[in-house]
């Protein structure tokens, strides 16, 4: 029978001595044996939540600190307390809730107020989340982790001097603070200071060696300072910890490939394999760059092998069947993507990967099917929309000339050449040297469309460059008539997506060198794409053969005799081409010696910031 403990104080002591001890066992045992005889005590019902808490009870948690409120409904703490929990089970409204009742009972709570910022943060509320943070400081709690997240919105907010200021405060206050050095270096990124960012980073690093994105952001800015040897170590090293992240054997292989450093290339995988055997996800990956290197041969054989494990999969059977489809072996091809459908059917992907299967495979009205079944998914689905054009094309649909008009919708602009320049030819020549810089790797990245060149990393349009800043600016203009003279639409997938506002989102410079091109693709993330031109050879200007002009009409299907360029605009320095993202393009190979120097970018309607854009393939 439970009765009142003969010394609850000394007991409650000797509970606390043992959780300071970290005996955490004992210390609950000790609280469950007090509340058992007084059961609506609150200190000892918020003593054993925090307990539950850290072991990972939310729920129970939650009750206990419930039972402490109504005990002590006044108690700021237990409100505080209460918002953690709930933020941990994934309740961010009722964690707010909590932390306003908590401010409210006691205005000069900062912890409450730090707390509320993180959950406002939570919920993308970010100028919210600010204030609360800076009413945190003017409440006293000037933790580094404060300054930290302070300087966390900032950079999101594209105020990254302000941010670093924050930050270096944190530092000061916190030399020993993962968070302070980590966002440091993000913050010293972000203002193209890499080797600071780098030296940042490596004291993050130091301080958390088993943090993957330290590592992960360090050999970004290690590459970005033409480090790319001690990118790769440091991308071994994440695989050493995380032998089974995809991310990281992509980027791991991707630099190897790009740098030339062939030995490198693949290795990744073997070295995993040898040590922890298959697995499945790691073999899809091996297999696809295999894929993008034309090693079908050796792309199958891994791609069997993880629908041995995983058979229903669905990135492994539409690659196999994507695959298949290119040697023609049409009916196992369409088995897979089938599977690969079923499997996920909100993935509009693998309809659009079926598609163009099934237009391989002369079928086109089912073809079309699986394209407007993924523009059921997404209307602006600019993958599918190139699949419609095709489809259309091979059954003499007349939507095929609305959709692909290409006397409205490509359109050709000399940009406007800056202050202190003579001309377009002076202006682009010291744009080319700001790009040329940028050009460090050996070969073009494997998931791209350029063969034979390379291609700039990152956000070209957010760097700090003059000439690069200016450019941006000409290009606005253009883009801003090109939107302007659109006219209402509201069934045109390009027309109906006008908007007063747009965004540059990726944007990237790409150098091709003799017998270099760019294979027939559409751009799957925009919604208008461009090529405007730097630096041409002059093999480019015969008309006969075309070398190095940009071709409209043709995909990288090979479908027969309609399947053929139905456009050419011959480059210029100085101009600008604006197209449909989803029209299909390509350039012409040319020969000389002399390198052809272009900037790509995609617009999307609206505002958005391109550093939350996900990446792509092009």
């Amino acid at each position: 029978m439970n009765g009142t403990p003969s010394n609850p104080q000394q007991d409650f002591a000797d509970a606390q001595a043992l959780e300071a001890r970290g005996d955490l066992a004992g210390a609950e045992a000790g609280y469950r044996r007090l509340l058992a005889a007084m059961p609506g005590q609150p200190v000892l019902l918020a003593r054993l939540a925090l307990l539950r808490k850290a072991a990972g009870a939310f729920s129970e948690a939650e009750g206990l600190l419930r039972r402490a409120i109504a005990a002590a409904p006044q108690e700021a703490a237990l409100h505080n307390n209460l918002g953690n929990v709930l933020r941990n089970l994934g309740r961010p409204g009722d964690a707010e809730a909590s932390y306003r009742k908590a401010l409210a009972l006691q205005p000069i709570y900062g912890e409450a107020a730090y707390n509320l910022g993180v959950v406002l943060e939570d919920m993308k509320r970010s100028d919210e989340a600010l204030d609360a943070y800076r009413g945190a400081l003017e409440l006293g709690h000037a933790r580094a982790a404060v300054r930290v997240r302070i300087g966390a919105i900032l950079m999101q907010q594209g105020s990254a001097e302000n941010a670093l200021a924050e930050i270096d405060t944190a530092v000061a206050a916190d030399p020993q603070a993962f968070d302070a050095h980590y966002y440091r270096g993000l913050a010293l990124a972000q203002l193209e200071r890499s080797e600071e960012a780098v030296a940042a980073l490596q004291q993050a690093a130091a301080l958390r060696p088993s943090s993957l994105e330290a590592m992960h952001s360090l050999a970004n800015n290690l590459r970005a300072t033409d480090r790319h040897a001690e990118a790769l170590d440091v991308y071994w090293r994440m695989i050493d910890l995380a032998p089974f992240e995809v991310t990281t054997h992509n980027n791991l292989n991707q630099l190897a490939w790009t740098t030339g450093r062939r030995d490198a290339f693949l290795t990744s995988f073997a070295y995993v394999r040898d040590r922890q055997g298959d697995d499945p996800s790691l073999m899809v990956a091996e297999a696809q760059l295999r894929i993008q290197r034309n090693d079908a041969d050796g792309a199958e054989p891994l791609l069997r092998k993880a629908l041995q494990v995983t058979p229903e999969r669905a990135d492994a059977n539409a690659m196999l069947g994507r695959l298949l489809a290119g040697r023609s072996a049409f009916g196992e091809s369409y088995e897979r993507f089938e599977v690969a459908v079923r499997s996920d059917p909100a993935a509009g992907v693998f309809r659009n990967e079926f598609g163009y299967a099934l237009l391989k495979g002369n079928e086109a009205r089912a073809a079309l099917a699986q394209f407007e079944a993924a523009r059921q998914l997404n209307r602006d689905d600019q993958l599918a929309l190139g699949g419609l054009c095709l489809a259309h094309r091979a059954l003499g649909d007349s939507r095929y000339a609305e959709l692909f008009d290409i006397e409205r919708f490509v359109r050709v602009y000399p940009l406007r050449v800056p202050a202190g320049f003579a001309d377009a030819r002076a202006f682009n020549n010291a744009l080319a040297e700001e790009l040329l810089k940028l050009h460090t790797a050996t070969a073009e990245p494997l998931d791209q469309t350029l063969r034979g060149g390379t291609q700039t990393p990152g956000l070209l349009f957010l760097r700090r460059l003059k000439a690069v800043e200016q450019v941006r600016e000409q290009i606005a203009e253009a883009v801003a008539d090109y939107v302007a003279a659109m006219p209402a639409h509201a069934d045109h997938p390009l027309l109906s997506r006008k908007q007063e506002a747009w965004s540059f989102t990726h944007s990237w410079s790409c150098k091709l060198r003799s017998s270099g091109f760019h294979t027939n693709h559409v751009h799957p993330m925009g919604w208008i794409s461009s090529a405007y031109y730097v630096s041409l050879p002059d093999a480019l200007a015969d008309h006969a053969q075309r070398q190095g002009w940009l071709k409209f009409g043709e995909s990288h299907l090979g479908l027969g005799d309609d399947d053929r360029p139905e456009h050419f605009v011959r480059p210029e320095v100085g101009y600008l081409v604006l197209f449909p993202s989803y029209f299909w393009h390509g350039t012409v190979p040319f020969e000389s010696a002399a390198d052809r120097l272009t900037i790509a970018f995609d617009v999307v309607p609206g505002r958005v910031d391109p550093r939350t854009i996900m990446a792509g393939p092009y």
